[in-house]
């Protein structure tokens, strides 16, 4: 008996349907595994530069309250003696023998030095401005001046008044917070050129052959995207990474400073013991006072030259406060 045909052509139909299916679920499969692993690459991408960027924010966060510590001593235990001492000399002339006419400390260079400093100390001697780390990575960054600029009196350095509240690069390095009127870490990260926002990389279960194939080429601008917000944290890596190296640059010249102003230091309070009239002091006693002086310039100029801009970049006043100090070490080295 003669097999009839339409049913024969239904099954074919059926049987090919069937392949048919089969097929667009492998590519489905294939799909699925691909964005899979393309999503793995990009979530592995992106964690590997966000960890690398991590590292390098605390190590520069480090570095900065390091020398906020640094800073911090400088103006408790040098500057205050150097005003307390200089404030008791009488009928001081502000004339020196020095060669360096940068290093001569005048009437308004010692005014700026006496007011910065006790503000400063006044603060930081307040209950309640215990430094945190944040406040020390502000006050190493910025220096006294910075950290009060705006301040109005009896405002705990700990707020961050000024400048350093404001800038979003101290904020990302834990200096600033945006109750204190920062930018928080997203400000800083914008600054210095990261991406805080990780790519969306989830691929869906079993699906549909169409939405497989959908979820591969969002697995691979995923990709796209992960690559690029790691290519901008290398950035931000490389800005802080400058940022720290001018820390430890700044850190190692004060330290070079702290011996022989200390000295100085012992010396003059010794010598406004015995006699306050600058009239009567001879001309040693009034190379002491110039020279003493010329420390406290240049010490203060160190201190409070900030290290980073608003723009997340290490300043060229830094730079060349730098080569200045160390001219100025040596020639007060040979005075």
């Amino acid at each position: 008996m003669p097999i009839p045909f339409i049913p024969l052509l239904l099954g074919g139909a059926a049987l090919l349907a069937g392949g048919v299916g089969v097929a667009k679920g492998l590519e489905a499969k294939e799909d699925l595994d691909r964005a899979k692993r393309i999503t793995e690459r990009a979530q592995e991408t992106f964690e590997k530069a966000k960890t690398r960027l991590e590292d390098m924010r605390e190590e520069t966060q480090e570095q900065l309250e390091k020398l906020g510590e640094v800073k911090r001593d400088i103006y408790e235990k040098m500057l205050l003696r150097f005003v307390e001492s200089f404030d008791k000399i009488k009928n001081v002339e502000f004339k020196s023998n020095l060669t360096d006419d940068e290093l001569v400390l005048d009437k308004v260079g010692f005014t700026e030095i006496r007011e910065t400093t006790l503000r400063m100390t006044d603060y930081l001697g307040s209950a309640a401005a215990s430094l945190t780390g944040g406040a020390l990575a502000g006050l190493g960054a910025f220096g006294g001046a910075g950290l009060l600029a705006s301040a109005s009196t009896g405002v705990a350095i700990s707020t961050l008044s000024g400048v350093a509240a404001t800038n979003a690069t101290l904020a990302w390095f834990g200096g600033g917070a945006l109750a204190a009127g920062g930018m928080g870490m997203a400000g800083g990260m914008a600054v210095l050129g990261g991406v805080v926002a990780a790519p969306v990389l989830l691929v869906g279960g079993l699906i549909m052959a169409s939405k497989a194939e959908a979820a591969k080429y969002d697995a691979y601008a995923n990709l796209d995207k992960a690559e690029a917000a790691a290519e901008d944290m290398k950035i931000a890596r490389s800005a802080a990474r400058a940022i720290r190296r001018r820390t430890e640059e700044i850190h190692g010249i004060l330290n070079q400073f702290i011996d022989p102003f200390t000295d100085l230091l012992d010396d003059l309070e010794d010598l406004v013991e015995d006699k306050v009239d600058y009239g009567t002091y001879s001309e040693q006693e009034r190379k002491l006072v110039s020279v003493t002086g010329a420390y406290a310039k240049t010490v203060k100029n160190i201190v409070d030259t900030p290290i980073f801009d608003e723009e997340g970049r290490v300043t060229k006043a830094s730079k060349a406060m730098l080569a200045g100090a160390q001219k100025s070490l040596i020639e007060l080295a040979n005075m």
